[in-house]
């Protein structure tokens, strides 16, 4: 398992690198949409046996809500979420964070001294009994980096299923800018899932302004069959509703794991076979913590 996750991170990372050479050839492009149908479509995958109902609702600036294509981080395609207008993330980075005044992306939803701005997305849907989990990948990323590490404008994502937070980073700890840079001006603390994407000279400076992100991280959460489950993602700017921050999930990655089917044996030596493997998938889901 731990090598499995070894190959994964490994992976992910040579996507990332790679997408990220390749992305001056790119057209980036951000539609900004607040139309609830059209971002459900773009967030579901071609694997969605077994959800039905679905319903979404938006809170926040109509402004702050859109899809992409041609990023720069390779996710190829989606939605995204930001705590400021997502109209203004594509473009090059001109500006590094050293006052808020000297910024690329900085828009302030909220009245003066309101705590942040908070854009969240809620997609409700049922799911019987053949579906098991739920899958995603994003990437998140801000204006703060890096100069607003370790600070108290520590703006986070979340994506929550049935209220348990499955964005994380690699190693467990939360999606915030303190986690992804705990020291500003000590390198050697940045988070191994961060990219530094500084002004003029970032990996991406020329094809948006944001100033690091994360590489394409992807977890999974457990659904409740024959129930109705709601996923919630959101961004939130904290401490303050300057210098914007935005999720970016990629499109169609929002896809279900099918549960694993029970055999059903029909004759006195398929009982036995059948009994047998039974016992054996017992064991199989105890060790993962299951019920029978």
């Amino acid at each position: 398992m731990i090598i499995s996750h070894k190959i994964a991170a490994l992976t992910a990372t040579l996507t990332t690198a790679l997408s990220l050479l390749a992305a001056p050839a790119m057209a980036f492009s951000v539609g900004p949409t607040n139309n609830a149908e059209t971002l459900k479509n773009n967030l579901l995958g071609a694997n969605t046996a077994g959800l039905s109902n679905f319903s979404v609702s938006l809170t926040g600036n109509s402004a702050a809500f859109g899809t992409f294509t041609n990023d720069p981080f390779g996710l190829k395609s989606g939605v995204v979420l930001s705590t400021g207008k997502v109209a203004d993330i594509r473009g090059k980075n001109r500006k590094d964070n050293f006052t808020i005044e000297n910024s690329d992306l900085s828009t302030d939803f909220g009245p003066e001294g309101e705590e942040g701005d908070l854009t969240q997305l809620n997609l409700s849907f049922f799911a019987n009994s053949t579906v098991e989990k739920l899958v995603f990948q994003y990437v998140f990323a801000s204006e703060e980096f890096p100069e607003f590490g370790n600070s108290e404008f520590n703006d986070d994502f979340e994506l929550l299923l049935n209220g348990t937070n499955l964005a994380k980073l690699s190693d467990g700890k939360t999606v915030t800018i303190n986690n992804l840079v705990p020291d500003p001006y000590n390198r050697s603390t940045y988070h191994p899932d961060y990219i530094d994407n500084p002004s003029l000279t970032g990996i991406a400076a020329n094809i948006v302004k944001l100033d690091g992100f994360t590489k394409i991280l992807g977890f999974e959460g457990l659904l409740k069959q024959n129930q109705t489950n709601v996923l919630s993602i959101r961004i939130k700017d904290v401490g303050d509703g300057k210098l914007d921050s935005a999720v970016f999930i990629k499109g169609g990655s929002v896809e279900t794991v099918q549960a694993e089917p029970v055999p059903e044996p029909m004759t006195v030596g398929g009982l036995m076979a059948g009994g047998a493997m039974l016992a054996a998938g017992r064991k199989l889901r105890n060790r993962r913590g299951g019920s029978n």
